[in-house]
Order: structure tokens, then sequence, then C-alpha cells
């Protein structure tokens, strides 16, 4: 199923609506309360593409081709919670994994982090839930680790495949793919076929629909 998001979305802080296609029709619906998806969540309303991703993704893998900034953590959330066990999140990098760690210390009570640090390797892993850098679960799932035993994965920023870090997640997706539901979070990038196509992706959402707007400006430098 394939789903793009239209630019004439509209999205405040007092909601707004989503336009969009799918089988060739254009539909047109009012954002969902972000208390729908979790109570932790301390704004108002999904924004467009977390509303289209509550409100189609059931079970599978799937993939999110949308901009920076265009909220692709809360679909994360959503899909974490559809799922039942063990489940990874996946980043390039540890600054990244750190940011998400945080978020989701919000809404869960325990959650891992591993990052290639000593200090993470001291603890066990408790929770139902482990954010961390391609590496580490590459790593883990060579030796069998906690990687291993995932249920579900989310990959962010999965167009790092085509990238010098490509030959981490090719692996990682090249053993997953066909034990766990995959979604891949992505910035908008022309291949996005491919890559659902690759991790057997049900659901693709694309949009350039932009929550932040870029806002382009000249200023003049004064001495």
């Amino acid at each position: 199923m394939l789903i793009i998001i239209s630019e004439k979305s509209k999205f405040t802080k007092e909601g707004g609506y989503v336009e969009y296609k799918k089988d060739g029709k254009t539909f047109r619906e009012n954002l969902l309360p972000a208390k729908i998806l979790n109570e932790k969540l301390t704004f108002e309303f999904l924004n467009p593409v977390q509303t289209i991703f509550y409100k189609f993704y059931e079970k599978g893998s799937a993939l999110i081709a949308t901009p920076t900034s265009s909220g692709k953590t809360i679909c994360a959330l959503h899909f974490v919670q559809k799922h039942q066990g063990f489940k990874v999140y996946t980043v390039p990098t540890k600054a990244l994994a750190n940011e998400i760690f945080r978020f989701f210390k919000k809404i869960f009570k325990y959650v891992d982090l591993r990052t290639g640090d000593i200090i993470e390797e001291a603890y066990e892993i408790k929770s139902d839930l482990v954010i961390c850098t391609y590496e580490s679960l590459l790593l883990s799932i060579r030796n069998k680790g906690w990687g291993y035993n995932a249920k579900a994965l989310v990959i962010d920023e999965i167009h790092f495949v085509f990238s010098n870090r490509g030959s981490a997640i090719e692996e990682i997706v090249a053993f997953m793919k066909d034990k766990v539901d995959i979604l891949g979070l992505s910035a908008t990038l022309p291949r996005y076929e491919e890559i659902a196509k690759w991790i057997s992706a049900e659901l693709i959402i694309k949009s350039d629909f932009r929550p932040v707007p870029i806002i382009k400006s000249i200023e003049e430098l004064k001495p």
C-alpha cells in the first residue's frame, strides 16, 4: 500500500488536516489527537505523517520516506507499541542514539542504550526496547547477543544504505528481514521504492509535506 501525503496538508498547534492519495483517489481527514497514541505525549495533535501512519499501520514491515523534522520518531513509537516482546531501534550516530533514548525514556520506564561505550556493556539489558547504533546492533547479531532476539526493528536513516555505512545496514537487513517486522525511516529520496521492496514493506508513506517549513532569506552582513 502506497500513500502519498500532499503538500496541501495543514498542521498547526490547533490541529489541521491531512490530504493524501491512496489507490489513485484523494482523501482529506482531520488530524488525530496525540493522546490517542500515548497519554504521555505533550502536544495536542499528531501531524499529517503521524496521523496517516497511526491510521493505516497494523502489522508487517513499513517504510516512511519524509523530510527531516517531519516527526518520524513518533511514528516509530506507534510501531514499537504495536509489537510485543523485545524491540530494537537503531540509528547511525551516538548523538542521535542518545537523543532517541531520551525521548523514549519519557514514555517508557525502562529503555536500554547501546552505542559501543564500555560503561553500557557493564549493565545487563532489562527492558523491552534498546536504542543503539548500527555497529552495536551488528556486533550483537554476529555474536548471537541481545540483537539476535529482536521481535521488531526500527532502522532510522535507512537511506544511509547508499553511503559508506551501507554494508552495516545491508548485513542487518539480510539477517533480520525474514525474522521480524522492520520499520525503515528515511529522508525523502528518489529510490524509496527500492528500499521498500528490499525490506518487504507492506505500507509505504511518501511525503514532501514539511510540518516545519524551510524559510529562505537573504540578510546583509554588517561590519
